[in-house]
């Protein structure tokens, strides 16, 4: 499902990314882990189109992506959920979750499937209230509701529990198990119980580089994860 070769983004003469390759198969959940500034973000604005890489390249179902714009990766399949949610303000929670429509080449208004994830996401009620007037888990919720209106067959997470309280990630959590039932799913979370619960194999990140790559007991009981995260070389 997903490819990435030998994959280098640089800002200026930052080096985000030095030399990634990964595999993600059809159906597999990747969770991405490591201190901040390791990559992880980069790596999915790479696959999502919103950097473009200064070498290598990705590919989606074995379609190499490089230079495609973000809606063009959209279209292949691929939805993208933000660290900070990006919904559009001043439209209802009903019209952000048909914008997602246009993720598979729709028109926005189309049938009642967003409706229905509304409901499924716990947002039904509010189906006519601004997404400006959202607390932040519920923009989580329809961030992820307005992603699956595209119907994906690539899930991208950027840490979706972040700053919620413990019941709320419960129900995320929930949430995120079912929303990738039959989808490829890759996740980038600091928290290591949220990433067992939905991840068969975690990718470690520090400073651009992969150095740990495995299912989340062989990553956990390995010392690249520590290490990365207490600054020290591996």
């Amino acid at each position: 499902m997903l490819g990435v070769s030998r994959l280098r983004v640089s800002f200026g003469r930052f080096e985000a990314l030095g030399g990634i390759d990964l595999d993600v198969a059809d159906g597999e959940r990747v969770g991405l882990v490591g201190p901040n500034g390791s990559g992880k973000t980069t790596l999915l604005d790479a696959i999502s189109g919103l950097v473009r890489p200064a070498s290598g390249g990705v590919a989606i179902g074995g379609r190499p992506t490089l230079g495609f714009s973000p809606d063009a990766i959209a279209r292949l399949g691929v939805a993208r959920c933000f660290q900070t949610p990006r919904l559009f303000e001043r439209m209802t929670v009903l019209l952000n979750a048909r914008a997602g429509q246009y993720g598979r080449g729709g028109t926005a208004g189309d049938g009642d499937e967003p409706l229905g994830l509304l409901e499924r996401c716990g947002l039904g009620p509010l189906r006519d209230r601004l997404a400006a007037e959202l607390p932040p888990a519920a923009r989580r919720r329809l961030e992820l509701a307005r992603a699956l209106a595209a119907r994906p067959r690539l899930l991208l997470l950027d840490e979706p529990c972040s700053g919620l309280a413990a019941a709320e990630t419960e129900e995320a959590v929930a949430l995120l198990q079912w929303a990738a039932s039959g989808r490829t799913l890759v996740i980038v979370e600091h928290r290591l119980p949220v990433l067992r619960r939905l991840c068969s194999r975690l990718v470690v990140l520090d400073r651009g580089r992969i150095v740990a790559d495995g299912s989340p007991a062989t990553v956990e009981a390995g010392r690249a994860l520590t290490d990365a995260y207490l600054g020290r070389r591996v």
